[in-house]
C-alpha cells in the first residue's frame, strides 16, 4: 500500500504516503516513527513496517517535526489505540493539540488550484482527511537542549521554527541521515521546482525564520536529507541548503 520506499540508510527508511513522508528508524528490536502522514495514511504506515518484517508492536516511539495535519496523521490513533508516546518539541505541543493553529489558509490553497496538479492535490490530501486531522490529546514535549532523545535511534533534535514556530529536524550523525520535515524539502504539489527547497511561502508560517532555519541545516555532517515531501537528496545538508538559497532568490 506504502506508494514507495527507499532504505537510506542502515535501519532508516524514507517512506511516502499521500504527497507526504515518514521515516522508520529500526534500532535492535525497536523502531521509531518520525511522523505519520495523512489521517487516512494508518494503514499505509502499517502496510510500511510490515514491508520490512516489523509490527506495530515494535514501535517505542513516534516523532513529530512538527503539526500539520499530514505529519500528524496517524499520531493519536497510534497513541489512542496502541499505547504508543508521541514526541515532539515543546514549542510545538500547543500546535499539536489544536490550542494554536498555524497552518496556510484554505482560501490561499484554493487561490493556487487553478492549476491542474495543485487542484488534482488538493482533492488527494481531501480523500485522505486533511481537513479531518485529530489533534494530539496527550503528548510527550522535548526541550531544545535534549540531545539526543531516548528514542530508537537516539535521535538528536534540531529546532528548525519557520515553517511552523516549534518546526524541529532530526540528526542521526552516526548514520550519516538527517531528517528535515518540512524545513527542507525536495519537491511539492504545489511548488514548480523539484531539488532541496523551502515549502511553498503560503505554507510557512514565518517565512524569513524558516529561511534563517536552513542555516542549522547546513552545518550537519550528513550523507543524505530525508524531507517531508519529495525524494530523499543524497548530497550534503550544506550542498541542499545552497540548491534551496539559489531557487528561493
Amino acid at each position: 500500500m506504502a506508494q514507495m520506499m527507499d532504505q537510506a540508510a542502515d535501519g532508516v527508511w524514507l517512506v511516502t504516503g499521500t504527497d507526504v513522508n515518514w521515516v522508520l528508524v529500526a534500532d535492535g528490536d525497536e523502531l521509531t516513527l518520525v511522523d505519520t502522514g495523512e489521517p487516512r495514511d494508518l494503514p499505509r504506515v502499517l502496510s510500511s513496517l510490515q514491508r520490512i518484517g516489523r509490527a506495530p508492536g515494535d514501535v517505542s516511539a513516534v516523532v513529530l517535526t512538527h503539526a500539520h495535519p499530514d505529519h500528524i496523521g496517524a499520531a493519536e490513533r497510534l497513541r489512542a489505540d496502541r499505547g504508543i508516546p508521541v514526541r515532539l518539541l515543546d514549542t510545538e505541543a500547543p500546535h499539536a493539540r489544536g490550542q494554536i493553529i498555524q497552518e496556510a489558509p484554505a482560501l490561499q490553497v484554493l487561490r493556487a488550484a487553478w492549476r491542474p496538479q495543485v487542484l488534482l492535490w488538493v482533492l488527494r490530501i481531501v480523500r485522505a482527511g486533511a481537513t479531518r486531522a485529530e489533534r494530539l490529546t496527550e503528548v510527550k514535549p522535548f526541550d531544545a537542549e535534549s540531545a539526543p532523545l531516548d528514542v530508537p535511534g537516539r535521535l538528536v533534535p534540531v529546532p528548525t521554527p519557520g515553517h511552523t514556530s516549534g518546526h524541529c529536524a532530526f540528526h542521526l550523525p552516526g548514520r550519516g541521515v538527517l531528517i528535515t520535515g518540512d524545513a527542507l524539502i525536495t519537491a511539492h504539489p504545489a511548488g514548480r521546482t523539484t531539488g532541496p527547497q523551502l515549502c511553498p511561502p503560503m505554507f510557512n508560517h514565518d517565512e524569513a525564520a524558516a529561511l534563517a532555519s536552513l542555516q542549522a541545516l547546513a552545518r550537519l555532517p550528513a550523507d543524505v536529507v530525508l524531507p517531508g515531501h519529495g525524494p530523499a537528496y543524497r548530497g550534503s545538508p550544506a550542498s541542499a541548503v545552497q540548491r534551496a538559497l539559489a531557487v528561493h532568490r
